[in-house]
């Protein structure tokens, strides 16, 4: 029987064949991720499609050895490639993260009013009070390219100086005693409903970044493309999850300040 009849040739030849066109198809989804283009679902994509293939090299019977090693390494190399770019990304985000934090923490210490002082200068907490404002914009909008930890010790911040602000604003409306109107009592109820909601979605929103943390420290560290796979799903399960509580803070971040300009403006 020549070579070429032999059936378990034939069919290890195509099988081989398949498998190789698989992973051609694998290496056109790492363009997106060396190139940096904004697909959200990139390494998704990708994972998915090394999972299909690593199912395949599990199936596909006959293949030759030597084929079989040729097309492992081809697949490999580019599994290996793709996860060291996800985790040199997180390392860039890690530093950017500092970045934005260390401006941050420089509004909150310009905002901070002095100790001991018993009844601060309305100008001076006008003042104070525009530096912590600044703060917060700038937690708003970068907070989608800061780390979990540095996001919360700048909100953590925020929100104790906010405090002494506030306590501040009633010293000196205490010089000024008057009945309150319907529209403050209405809005000072409004602020304690939205405090609350406030404090849950920042609870809520700092586990699910822990878990993010955890996910990308466990696709950092794993070889499994399977595995891979699960994880990099529940990562963007995740970051929907981040996105839709992070849309919920900034609407209640807007009605908050609407509120405590009601009660300042008083």
């Amino acid at each position: 029987m020549k070579p070429e009849d032999d059936p378990w040739l034939k069919n290890a030849h195509k099988n081989a064949e398949l498998l190789d066109r698989e992973i051609k198809n694998l290496s056109s989804l790492t363009g997106p991720i060396r190139e940096n283009s904004p697909i959200i679902t990139k390494y998704q994509d990708f994972w998915n499609k090394a999972k299909q293939i690593t199912a395949l090299f599990k199936e596909l019977k006959p293949l030759a050895q030597s084929d079989r090693d040729l097309l492992w390494k081809q697949f490999n190399a580019n599994c290996l490639e793709v996860k060291e770019i996800q985790k040199t990304g997180y390392g860039t985000l890690e530093s950017l993260s500092q970045g934005h934090f260390d401006q941050i923490i420089k509004f909150t210490e310009m905002a901070q009013l002095p100790s001991g002082a018993s009844v601060p200068e309305i100008h001076e907490l006008v003042e104070r009070g525009q530096a912590l404002k600044n703060a917060g914009d700038l937690l708003g909008k970068f907070k989608q390219e800061m780390i979990a930890k540095h996001k919360k010790t700048c909100f953590d911040n925020i929100q104790k100086i906010r405090k002494t602000h506030d306590a501040a604003w009633e010293l000196i409306k205490a010089g000024k005693p008057r009945q309150q109107s319907e529209t403050e009592v209405r809005v000072r109820k409004n602020l304690e409903a939205n405090y609350e909601r406030y404090r849950k979605a920042a609870s809520a929103l700092e586990n699910f970044q822990i878990g993010r943390g955890h996910i990308r420290t466990f696709l950092s560290s794993c070889d499994d493309p399977e595995k891979i796979a699960k994880a990099t799903g529940q990562l963007a399960e995740t970051e929907l999850r981040i996105k839709d509580i992070e849309e919920g803070k900034r609407k209640l971040e807007k009605w908050i300040e609407l509120d405590e300009r009601i009660l300042k403006g008083n």
